[in-house]
């Protein structure tokens, strides 16, 4: 068995053969000179065998002196791999993540980003849930969700900005008249609407009055649809004016599939949150997964 007097016994007994003398090695190690003459003494004693030759102006190995320090060069090296390895571990994100998030943004952001990890990281699986219910973390056995909004206050929950959702009202081009401006929100009476449901329920839409208040506008509900992804087609297809997180829709402003109306109208955006349960130690695979996704969302224009 190696204790820790015996480990410190061969340190010192191979800083001494490298630095040819106690004193060197002492100094190299941060211990008195007789300490390390002690500790290299009890060594001998142990083995039974003289492994320096000492005089008043040099100190030289024995021949079993060097077969030893050839062994303990081996042992050390082990030891430095062992410890390599397993700071490499602690480092290296392993295991199984399990990840909650709404369905179009985890399909679109969220996705990308937790597919390039397992990428980077060979040790790393995912579990990943695209639904628009919120879960139990602790219940469904859930690492990190990402919620739009109001991320849930509980004392047993952290929770980490990682982006903002801008809500736009939007539009195919097709849908509007040539030459249409639309000057303010009860030009909007004169376009279908597409509403969505929520819990059974029509949200109206977020807008911004010329004073800079924050208003909701209910929209007609003839054409009610019960996901943001229904929503999302039936705009696409010119069926009626949406609003829809600029997330979703940027591209399609850009190549003008759709075009943004009353962007003066646009109102405050939304939180989107990283959150998972309070732990003494975070693992290492919710750490580098917490970073990817601020850096990711943090570089996109939402």
């Amino acid at each position: 068995m190696i204790n820790i007097d015996r480990l410190n016994s061969i340190k010192a007994f191979v800083q001494a053969a490298q630095s040819g003398g106690f004193s060197q090695a002492a100094e190299q190690l941060g211990l008195s000179r007789s300490t390390v003459g002690k500790a290299i003494a009890r060594l001998e004693s142990r083995l039974n065998v003289k492994l320096f030759q000492r005089t008043t102006r040099s100190l030289s190995l024995t021949s079993e002196g060097r077969q030893f320090y050839q062994d303990c060069l081996l042992i050390l090296a082990s030891l430095d791999e062992a410890e390599n390895r397993l700071t490499h571990h602690a480092n290296a994100p392993t295991g199984q993540l399990r990840v909650s998030a709404p369905p179009l943004l985890g399909e679109k952001w969220v996705m990308p980003v937790l597919l390039d990890l397992t990428q980077q990281w060979t040790g790393l699986s995912l579990d990943l849930r695209l639904s628009a219910q919120r879960v139990d973390l602790a219940a469904d056995g859930v690492d990190l969700a990402i919620r739009i909004g109001d991320p849930g206050h509980h004392s047993d929950l952290t929770a980490c900005l990682i982006g903002q959702q801008p809500l736009l009202l939007c539009a195919a081009p097709a849908l509007l008249s040539p030459n249409t401006v639309l000057n303010n929100e009860t030009d909007l009476a004169l376009y279908p609407h597409l509403t969505l449901l929520e819990q059974g329920k029509s949200q109206s839409w977020s807008l911004k009055n010329p004073q800079g208040e924050t208003v909701f506008y209910p929209p007609h509900q003839r054409l009610k649809l019960s996901t943001m992804s229904a929503v999302y087609a039936a705009a696409l297809a010119g069926y009626g004016i949406a609003q829809l997180p600029r997330w979703l829709i940027s591209q399609d402003i850009e190549n003008n599939r759709l075009v943004e109306i009353l962007p003066a109208t646009r109102s405050h955006s939304l939180p989107i949150y990283a959150v998972w349960l309070k732990t003494a130690a975070m693992p290492q695979r919710l750490r580098v997964t917490i970073d990817a996704l601020k850096m990711a969302f943090g570089q996109q224009s939402f």
